[in-house]
C-alpha cells in the first residue's frame, strides 16, 4: 500500500456556514466522493478488521480557513483547505479522481468548487518527531462503573496513554500490511503542563467525543510513526480525529 496525503483547496462564491460540530459532514463528504460504491460500503460498514477491531485506515483534519464563531455555528470564508490522509491507494486515488472530475461539490447543501489537490507527504525515517495536531487526539476505553459501561477518554498526560496509542497503532499497521510489528516501540511526551484550553469536546451525531489539540513529541519505530502519520494517531481516526502535521523529524515529500 502506498501512503498518500492530499490537501484539497476549495473555492466558494460566499461564506460557508456549518454547525460547530461538523466532523460527520466532512466524513460524509469523503464517503460520497468514492465512485466505487461497493468499496465505499465496505469501508463504511466493515473496514479492515484485526482482532475484532475495524479500521478504515484514513483520517482528516479540520476544515481550515478564516472563520467566525456564532452560537452553534461556524462561518468560514473561502478559500478553504482540507487535509485527507490514507494508507490505501485505492481509496485516495478514487477519492481524488472523483473530486477532480466533479467540479462542483456541496458542503451541507452549500456549493463549493475544488480548485486544486496537492500531494503533501513525508517519509518518516527518524525515530523522533515533533507533531502538531490538526484534529483532536482521541484515546478511550470502555469501563464498568457502578454496574454500567461508560466511555473514559484519556488525556495525553495520563500514564496509560502511550501504551494505548501503541496498541492502536500496532493494530492499524497489521490491518494495513497483514504483518505483525513484533516488539516495536512507541511513546508520546507532552510539552508543558496540562492545559484544558487544548481539550476539545465534540458532539458527533449525539455521541460526545473528547480529544486534545496541541504540540507533542512522539518517538518509536519509524514504521509505527509512519502509520500514525498516514492513518491517524489514536482512536476514531476516520471520524476526523488524530490527524497531525510534522514540525520536526520528517524527511520531506515522499
Amino acid at each position: 500500500m502506498r501512503k498518500i496525503r492530499v490537501v484539497i483547496n476549495f473555492g466558494a462564491d460566499k461564506d460557508i456556514v456549518l454547525p460547530l460540530n461538523y466532523n460527520h459532514i466532512l466524513q460524509a463528504f469523503i464517503y460520497n466522493n468514492i465512485t466505487d460504491k461497493a468499496y465505499a460500503k465496505f469501508l463504511h460498514d466493515r473496514g479492515y478488521e484485526v482482532e475484532s477491531k475495524s479500521f478504515k485506515l484514513f483520517t482528516f483534519g479540520r476544515l481550515e480557513g478564516r472563520f467566525k464563531i456564532f452560537p452553534g455555528k461556524i462561518m468560514m470564508a473561502p478559500p478553504l483547505r482540507l487535509v485527507v490522509s490514507s494508507a490505501v491507494d485505492d481509496f485516495i486515488n478514487d477519492f481524488c479522481e472523483t473530486l477532480l472530475k466533479s467540479g462542483e461539490q456541496r458542503l451541507l447543501d452549500q456549493r463549493v468548487s475544488v480548485e486544486s489537490i496537492n500531494v503533501l507527504n513525508k517519509k518518516v525515517n527518524n525515530d523522533k518527531l515533533t507533531i502538531k495536531m490538526m484534529s483532536p487526539l482521541v484515546m478511550y476505553s470502555t469501563i464498568n462503573f457502578n454496574s454500567r459501561k461508560i466511555t473514559y477518554y484519556y488525556s495525553p498526560w495520563d500514564e496509560e496513554m502511550p501504551g494505548l496509542l501503541k496498541e492502536n497503532l500496532v493494530k492499524k499497521y497489521t490491518a494495513m500490511t497483514g504483518s505483525d510489528v513484533g516488539g516495536k516501540d512507541f511513546n508520546i511526551n507532552t510539552i508543558g503542563p496540562k492545559n484544558n484550553k487544548y481539550q476539545k469536546i465534540i458532539d458527533y451525531e449525539g455521541t460526545v467525543v473528547k480529544g486534545w489539540m496541541g504540540i507533542y513529541k512522539i518517538s518509536g519505530d519509524p514504521e509505527l510513526l509512519q502509520t500514525a502519520y498516514d492513518c491517524g494517531l489514536g482512536g476514531k481516526s476516520s471520524m476526523g480525529f488524530g490527524c497531525f502535521e510534522i514540525l520536526e523529524g520528517g524527511e520531506g515529500n515522499a
